[in-house]
This record gives C-alpha cells, sequence and structure tokens, in this order.
C-alpha cells in the first residue's frame, strides 16, 4: 500500500484547451438551454466578457483525476465548489493533496486552476487506499 503524508500532492490531471464546440456539446448533452453557454452577446449582458464553460468541465476534471489515482471504486466522496468562471481557450489543471490519513482512509484537498493559476473550483474529497 502506498504511504501518503498530509501535504503530499497524491494526483493531478491537466485538460486540452476548452473549446467553444467542446461547450457547445456540454450543452447539449446536459440540456442546458442557457445562453450564457453559447451566445456572446447574452454573455455579455450578465457581466461576462464572452461564453462560459459549465462547471462540469471542472467537476469532470476533478473527478477524472481521482479515478485515474485511486480508481472508480475507491472514491468514496467527492465535492467540488465553483469559484470562478472558465472560458473557451482556458486549460485547466486538478491537483489533490493529501490531508489526514486514516487507516485505509486518504483524505484530500482538491483544487482546480486555469493556466493563468486562478482557482476556478476548490473542494475535498475521501478516497479507500
Amino acid at each position: 500500500m502506498t504511504t501518503f503524508s498530509a501535504g503530499d500532492t497524491v494526483a493531478t490531471l491537466e485538460s486540452e484547451p476548452i473549446g467553444r464546440m467542446n461547450i457547445a456539446y456540454m450543452a447539449v448533452a446536459m440540456r442546458d438551454p442557457n445562453p450564457v453557454h453559447v451566445e456572446d452577446d447574452f454573455a455579455r449582458q450578465t457581466g461576462m466578457p464572452g461564453v462560459i464553460a459549465h462547471g462540469t468541465f471542472v467537476l469532470g476534471l476533478a473527478g477524472s483525476m481521482l479515478t485515474r489515482e485511486f480508481g472508480v471504486d475507491a472514491v468514496q466522496r467527492w465535492r467540488i465548489d465553483l469559484t470562478a468562471p472558465v472560458f473557451p481557450g482556458d486549460t485547466l489543471s486538478a491537483e489533490a493533496v493529501a490531508q489526514e490519513v486514516d487507516g485505509d482512509r486518504l483524505a484530500v484537498l482538491l483544487a482546480v486552476r486555469n493556466q493563468d493559476g486562478t482557482v476556478v473550483g476548490r473542494g475535498d474529497a475521501t478516497v479507500r487506499l
């Protein structure tokens, strides 16, 4: 069994740049008709510089990182709060840092950042080792 200490980076994962077509496909897949995801003019009316990506890009990257590192069955719970918008062209990076080890359970802090280092999602998870 791998051993971890508090503060250890235990997993990372980076995305490809998020394209406008990725965002459009996500809108269709999620049946999300909110025009903030596909219409620049509408998004500008909400105070954004243009369309924004769905939060599922942030959630999906964090979840993929955990399942790739520990396996699907090992993830017992995870939670992400969205903290900043994601825009077309952004590249995201997810990181899990060990917080506490309790027997065969590992608690981690999660952060997803864009290419500028802005935290676009943060949360925590518990995985079984």
